[in-house]
C-alpha cells in the first residue's frame, strides 16, 4: 500500500510540474500530508500541489548574485538597444532571487553613464512560495557572493547593506522589480518580455513536458525578444519559435548561446544562427 502511494504522489508531482520526482523526495512529502494534514486524500493532495506546498520538497533553490557571468557580458552588450524603447525582463525559475538582483544591478550601473538612462522591470517568479518570499526581503549570506561572479561584484557593492553576517538588498533596488508565485506548466499572465532568463532548470523537466514549458515562455516573448538559458542547457532546447545564436567572442571576448524569437511565422523554424 505505502508504495502504491508513493507512486500515485510521485506520477501527480510529475503532472503537476513537469519535473522529475526523486523516491526520497516523495516520501517527505508524504510524511508532510500526515503530519501537517493529517492524511493523503486526493482532495489533501490537490491543495498541497495546487498551493504549492509540495515545491519545497521537490526543487532545488541553489542560486547566488552575477551566476554564470558570460551572460550578464551578454546582456550589458545587449542594453544599449534599449536605451529609447525601455526593457522589460523576465527571470524563470528564478528562485530566492539572486538572478533578478543581479541584473537590476547591472542596469543600473550601465544607467549611471548612459547617455539614455533604461527604463526597465523585472517579473521574476518560482514555483516554491518560500523562496519567493525569501526573495521578497532580500536577505542574503556571504555565500551568495561566489569567486566566479567576482568580476561584478563592484555592482553588487552599492545595493548590498551589511547585517551582521547577512547581507540586505537595498529598497531602492527593489522598485523595478515583482516576485511572484507561478508554475511553468501554466500558461503565464498576459505580457510581452524583451528577455527572458530561463537558466538552470530547464534540464529538471522530464522530455514529455520540455515543449510546453518553451511554448510558455514563447507566448510572452516579444517578437525579436531573447530567451537566456544556463550554458549546459541549450543543447536540448527544440521548438519552433526560437532560433539559436552563437556569440562568437564579442567585443569581451566570451562565448555563449542564447536563442531569439522568430519575428514573423515564416521564420518561425527552428535552426541554427550564427552571429559574428
Amino acid at each position: 500500500m505505502a508504495g502504491k502511494m508513493i507512486d500515485s504522489l510521485s506520477s501527480a508531482a510529475e503532472k503537476r510540474f513537469g519535473i522529475k520526482t526523486d523516491p526520497g523526495d516523495i516520501k517527505k512529502i508524504q510524511e508532510y500530508l500526515l503530519q501537517t494534514h493529517g492524511g493523503t486524500d486526493p482532495e489533501i493532495i490537490e491543495k498541497v500541489f495546487s498551493s504549492g506546498e509540495a515545491a519545497g520538497f521537490l526543487t532545488v533553490s541553489e542560486t547566488y548574485f552575477f551566476r554564470e557571468g558570460v551572460h550578464f557580458n551578454l546582456l550589458h552588450d545587449l542594453l544599449p538597444s534599449y536605451e529609447k524603447t525601455g526593457l522589460r525582463l523576465c527571470c524563470a525559475a528564478v528562485a530566492s532571487g539572486c538572478e533578478a538582483y543581479s541584473i537590476a544591478m547591472l542596469i543600473e550601473s550601465y544607467n549611471r553613464s548612459a547617455v539614455c538612462p533604461i527604463n526597465y522591470h523585472i517579473d521574476a517568479f518560482d514555483l516554491n512560495p518560500k523562496v519567493i518570499e525569501a526573495a521578497s526581503r532580500g536577505v542574503y549570506s556571504e555565500r551568495t557572493l561566489r569567486e566566479d561572479g567576482s568580476s561584478f561584484r563592484y555592482m553588487a557593492a552599492p545595493y548590498l547593506e551589511k547585517d551582521e553576517d547577512q547581507y540586505r538588498i537595498r529598497e531602492d533596488l527593489k522598485k523595478n522589480i515583482d516576485f511572484f508565485v507561478h508554475n511553468l506548466m501554466d500558461t503565464l499572465p498576459p505580457q510581452e518580455y524583451d528577455i527572458i532568463f530561463f537558466r538552470n532548470a530547464f534540464i529538471y523537466f522530464l522530455p514529455q513536458y520540455r515543449e510546453r514549458v518553451l511554448s510558455n515562455l514563447s507566448a510572452v516573448t516579444k517578437e525579436g525578444g531573447y530567451l537566456i538559458m544556463g550554458v549546459a542547457e541549450t543543447a536540448g532546447v527544440d521548438h519552433a519559435d526560437f532560433r539559436e545564436i552563437n556569440n562568437l567572442g564579442g567585443k569581451d571576448n566570451y562565448e555563449v548561446f542564447y536563442f531569439y524569437k522568430a519575428k514573423a511565422a515564416c521564420e518561425s523554424i527552428y535552426s541554427r544562427g550564427i552571429v559574428l
